[in-house]
């Protein structure tokens, strides 16, 4: 089965890359010169941060067990 992405054309693929990208810095640009918007995106960055952290540790932790030693049924 053909993807969406398989059905357009590279050069279409890139240009709308481009486009995209653009707009991105564009949006990038408004809020360094919005201080207010600014802070408040690096606020909920530091905490999606500390999220993912907590969640990394979790996983660290699961990794570490033997599976091969099973808590024992009550």
């Amino acid at each position: 089965m053909l993807k969406h992405s398989d059905m357009i054309s590279k050069s279409e693929q890139k240009k709308w890359q481009a486009q995209d990208d653009a707009m991105t810095m564009a949006r990038y640009q408004e809020i360094l010169q919005d201080k207010a918007r600014l802070n408040r995106a690096v606020k909920v960055a530091k905490q999606q941060a500390a999220d993912l952290n907590k969640r990394a540790t979790a996983m660290a932790n699961v990794a570490k067990q033997d599976t091969k030693k099973q808590p024992k049924k009550k």
